[in-house]
């Protein structure tokens, strides 16, 4: 079987790890949770860095930016279709934001830029890792960015953004995350509400805070792999390039269009005529080729079904996309060979449509 994802895990990696288990410092102590901070602010060009235990809980450390820095803030646009701990992130504390969908554009599969008013905010979600640009938006902006990272991880607009290091991510630390941000009273917010609202004083806490920390271990194995960015993302770019060679002429394939920048997370196809995902990826499975979905729309999370009154059609180009696009394996060690059977079986399901 190709699998959909294979993580990167290069010898420096597996040797911090083994260092932070034999020093002891196993829990979110350690040295290399300084280190692994440090070279992601080099990498990514964030003035702040504050890692956490997982994406979800950096997506949410950036809604509770949201609720304090902006409390007047009572409704949040964000994609009709996504990863669903966008949504599940903006719900946890019971806020009275109004939720609002907007459906996603059939070329970019991200969400448009909605007409914003006095009291609106931004969830802007990159879907697969194609960043949407978000200049000259005025309202209040913050950034699931987890599938973002070789790409621009947070741009001047928003509060701030997350990242996970989830094991399919173009890094990993198995579980992990980070929120980034440029401006020092949401970072020293942030410090504090990760780590149970607790003060300069040790075991005084003024604040409800969660225990979101990163672990020592997971920064050891982030760490090797933020030192390996260059060959990483170099393989990434190659796959992309020839996976674009590969389908550049089919009328019935059409890649995601990129209009600012690709991280180069997971690559996805629209195979056009297709009836249903499951039918594209029953024809995968018997080459042993591993394949996933687009998200599916709002509509599917039935915790999300108090949205359905208000939200309209906002989700019928999710519905189109869904069953048209196959995400294709996407990670750099795949071997020429590996390739071209993915792109040849592509090509021979979209000759059908």
């Amino acid at each position: 079987m190709i699998p959909i994802y294979k993580p990167y895990i290069p010898k420096g990696s597996a040797e911090y790890a083994k260092a932070a288990i034999d020093s002891g410092w196993i829990s979110s102590i350690g040295e290399y949770v300084e280190r692994a901070t440090e070279e992601l602010k080099k990498r990514t060009g964030s003035k702040y860095v504050v890692l956490v235990n997982n994406g979800t809980s950096a997506t949410h450390l950036c809604a509770k930016v949201l609720k304090r820095w902006h409390p007047e803030t009572k409704r949040v646009f964000l994609p009709s279709a996504c990863y669903v701990a966008a949504y599940n992130s903006l719900l946890y504390d019971d806020n009275e934001w109004v939720l609002q969908p907007v459906d996603l554009d059939t070329e970019t599969w991200n969400m448009r830029i909605p007409k914003y008013e006095e009291g609106d905010a931004i969830m802007a979600v990159h879907n697969l890792g194609n960043i949407m640009p978000l200049n000259g938006i005025e309202c209040p902006v913050i950034e699931d960015s987890c599938e973002t990272l070789f790409g621009k991880t947070k741009q001047k607009q928003s509060l701030c953004a997350s990242l996970s290091f989830f094991g399919n991510k173009n890094m990993t630390s198995g579980e992990g995350g980070a929120v980034l941000t440029d401006d020092e009273d949401i970072f020293k917010f942030l410090t504090k509400l990760k780590g149970q609202g607790q003060t300069s004083r040790r075991y005084i806490h003024d604040e409800l805070g969660y225990n979101y920390r990163m672990t020592n271990i997971q920064a050891a194995l982030l760490l090797g792999q933020l030192e390996e960015w260059d060959n990483i993302y170099g393989g990434k770019q190659v796959l992309f390039l020839k996976y674009n060679e590969a389908f550049k002429d089919h009328p019935n394939i059409i890649s995601q269009k990129v209009v600012y920048e690709h991280s180069r997370w997971m690559y996805g196809v629209r195979i056009v005529g297709s009836k249903s995902y499951e039918d594209n990826k029953r024809v995968f499975d018997s080459h042993n080729i591993e394949t996933r979905p687009m998200f599916y729309s709002f509509k599917h999370h039935k915790h999300l079904d108090f949205l359905h009154s208000m939200a309209g059609r906002t989700h019928a180009n999710a519905t189109g996309l869904h069953k048209e696009i196959v995400i294709l394996p996407s990670y750099p060690e795949l071997t020429n060979e590996e390739i071209n059977l993915i792109t040849e079986i592509t090509k021979e399901i979209a000759d059908t449509k």
